[in-house]
């Protein structure tokens, strides 16, 4: 009698550890259930964000491509301007020798008696250095104009301007003759689809040079409309640079006289 109770105590224990274990096994169940829930509804907000995103566009492009190029150093140290001043003349030399199309990384390296990975510490290729050989450019004749202008600016409107003009244009087509390889870099301005920023950005920068010049006294004149007409003299300056380079059956002091007289007689600054 006394064997019936304990064994019954026993059952009794056993079935209340297998329902205890039963329940934890179906929390642990729907645990993982909500898990995968939460894995799944992660997956799907993942997916929809994907779907969202927006794609690349050639903003975002030129963007990213700008931080890459930012990624290119900086000579710095006396030793790295020397590396890097010896890759910009020696690739100057080259363009004035066998133009921008032969112009080879290997033959500018030669040139310079440096290493390759001497050039691409500084240059991802060749264009990227006719770029900064026509940003030098560009920046000597800047400068050149600014002081012609100071000096002559006051009178571009009367009788002496195509005098005047025609200097600049002399001054003006020195300073490419002098620069290693500036005939050709200026051809590169103009052929080079990689270059036109840089042709464009100086043309902008020679005009609102002029502009600040000229604004306080025209007065008759609206923002617009002066600087309109002397971005036209911009680009008619950079023609002219052209025409000197290029075409040998007009004298250039026939060049620099007539190029001046057409300039002031079609584009005066003021409305009178």
């Amino acid at each position: 009698m006394d064997a019936f109770p304990a064994a019954s105590c026993r059952v009794a224990a056993l079935f209340r550890l297998g329902k205890g274990m039963a329940g934890k096994t179906e929390t642990v169940a729907d645990t993982a259930t909500g898990e995968n829930k939460v894995l799944k509804k992660a997956r799907a907000s993942s997916a929809g964000s994907k779907a969202a995103r927006p794609r690349a566009t050639p903003k975002r492009d030129a963007a990213r491509n700008q931080d890459l190029e930012d990624t290119k150093v900086v000579p710095r140290s006396r030793r790295a301007i020397e590396t890097y001043e010896k890759l910009i003349a020696a690739a100057g030399e080259l363009l004035g020798e066998v133009g921008f199309e032969r112009l080879t990384t290997n033959a500018i390296c030669e040139r310079a008696q440096l290493t390759p990975p001497a050039l691409y510490r500084y240059f991802d290729d060749k264009y990227q250095i006719i770029e900064e050989l026509a940003t030098r450019l560009q920046k000597r004749q800047f400068d050149a104009f600014a002081v012609w202008l100071f000096k002559n600016g006051a009178t571009l409107d009367t009788s002496e301007n195509p005098i005047l003009l025609a200097d600049w244009f002399r001054t003006a087509s020195e300073i490419i003759e002098t620069q290693p390889g500036g005939v050709w870099t200026i051809r590169a301005m103009r052929a080079l689809p990689h270059l036109a920023h840089v042709r464009l950005e100086w043309q902008r920068r020679f005009t609102d040079q002029m502009f600040r010049f000229y604004r306080p006294a025209i007065t008759d004149l609206s923002d617009e409309t002066l600087w309109a007409r002397l971005r036209i003299r911009a680009e008619f300056g950079f023609v002219v640079d052209e025409l000197a380079l290029e075409e040998d059956r007009v004298a250039r002091s026939t060049l620099f006289k007539e190029a001046a007289l057409i300039l002031t007689g079609m584009s005066r600054l003021t409305t009178s």
